[in-house]
C-alpha cells in the first residue's frame, strides 16, 4: 500500500520584484527597530524590517516581514524565496546579501537575520556601507504560489 503525504507543491510562475529602501541619517536613528514602506509582490504587501542597533546582539538585524498580516484571511500562508543587501556604495562588490526562503504565514509573518552583518563594520565610515549618513538596503523577493496536493 502506498503512503501519500499532504506535501506542498509550489507552481509558477513566480512573481518577482526588487525593492530599495534609502534611510538618511541613520547614526542618528533612535527608534529599535524601523520598517520601509510596504511594497506589493505577488499578492501581498511586504516590508523590511531593520534593527539599526542589532536585535539584541551587535550585528545589524534585518529581516522580510508579511506588512499586513494581521489582516490576512484566517489560514493565509505564503511561500518566498527571497534576499536582503546592503549595498556598499564604495566597493560595489563589498555589497553584502544574504539568501534565505520561508513559508510566511500568521505565525511566522516575518522572516530573515538577526545577525545581517557586525554593526562595527556598518558605521565604519571606510567600509563604504554608511555613505554621508545614508543607508541603503535592496530585497529581492519571488513569491510564489502554493498548492496541496
Amino acid at each position: 500500500m502506498e503512503e501519500t503525504v499532504d506535501a506542498p507543491v509550489v507552481i509558477d510562475p513566480p512573481w518577482a520584484a526588487r525593492f530599495t529602501w534609502t534611510i538618511e541619517n541613520f547614526s542618528k536613528v533612535t527608534a529599535k527597530k524601523l520598517y520601509s514602506d510596504a511594497f506589493f509582490i505577488g499578492g501581498y504587501n511586504w516590508r523590511l524590517l531593520v534593527f539599526p542597533k542589532g536585535n539584541t546582539t551587535d550585528h545589524l538585524s534585518m529581516y522580510l516581514d508579511a506588512a499586513d498580516s494581521i489582516s490576512l484571511p484566517h489560514g493565509w500562508e505564503t511561500y518566498a524565496q527571497f534576499s536582503v543587501s546592503v549595498v556598499n556604495r564604495t566597493h560595489s562588490e563589498s555589497t553584502i546579501r544574504k539568501d534565505s526562503q520561508h513559508r510566511f504565514n500568521a505565525l511566522e509573518s516575518d522572516w530573515g537575520f538577526t545577525s545581517f552583518m557586525p554593526l562595527s563594520d556598518l558605521y565604519d565610515p571606510s567600509k563604504g556601507y554608511l555613505l554621508n549618513d545614508t543607508f541603503i538596503v535592496e530585497a529581492d523577493v519571488v513569491v510564489k504560489k502554493i498548492l496541496y496536493n
